[in-house]
């Protein structure tokens, strides 16, 4: 009974799927009122991405509470980034879905807050770099993918630079903690006494 209890369920996916789409749409959003600075989409946009989406991926833990959420929705950002930015881009958030899994691993550990929040960190740090492993270790397939030489020379400007790397990833590691923090108070306050989550 405890093993199946641990299985997603069609009830599950179709939540994971709902919650999915919110925060893509969120992103999405967030990410087009931005768009017009390059230098805040790439050092910023994930800072605050981390922060205004730790809610929705707290509560879907929390909800859902079993294996998979963090492979699923980072898989599901493996398959965005490679419709819009380039197949090679894939194996990096799969491999990111798989290592924010890796630390969900144990017994009602969706159910804690402090696991939870580590998973955001590096499902967050994902999203942060994936432009800088553009740059690291996928530039000659960054540039075939027809984006401009101005933009790799910008990106390679910052993503080289230890600095701006620095501040981006430390900032979106404190955006995403303080994020969760918040998400919890949130979910124990309102979302747990209403008996939403159990």
């Amino acid at each position: 009974m405890e093993e199946s209890s641990k299985k997603l369920t069609v009830k599950d996916l179709a939540t994971i799927g709902i919650f999915c789409a919110i925060m893509v749409v969120v992103f999405i959003a967030f990410s087009m009122i931005t768009g017009a600075s390059l230098f805040f989409n790439m050092i910023l946009n994930a800072v605050f991405t981390a922060l205004i989406l730790s809610p929705f991926f707290v509560y879907l833990c929390m909800k859902v509470a079993k294996p998979g959420i963090c492979f699923i929705y980072n898989a599901i950002h493996a398959i965005m980034a490679g419709l819009l930015m380039g197949p090679f881009l894939i194996p990096w958030f799969i491999g990111g879905g798989i290592i924010a899994e890796a630390f969900m691993i144990g017994n009602k550990t969706y159910k804690n807050i402090k696991r939870v929040t580590i998973a955001w960190v590096i499902t967050s740090l994902v999203r942060a770099m994936h432009g800088m492993s553009e740059i690291w270790f996928f530039k000659d397939a960054f540039i075939k993918s027809g984006v401009s030489p101005e933009q790799v020379a910008v990106q390679a400007q910052y993503y080289t630079s230890p600095k701006w790397v620095l501040i981006s990833c430390g900032l979106t590691v404190m955006a995403a903690v303080c994020g969760c923090m918040l998400s919890n108070k949130i979910m124990e306050k309102y979302f747990k006494k209403s008996g939403a989550i159990r």
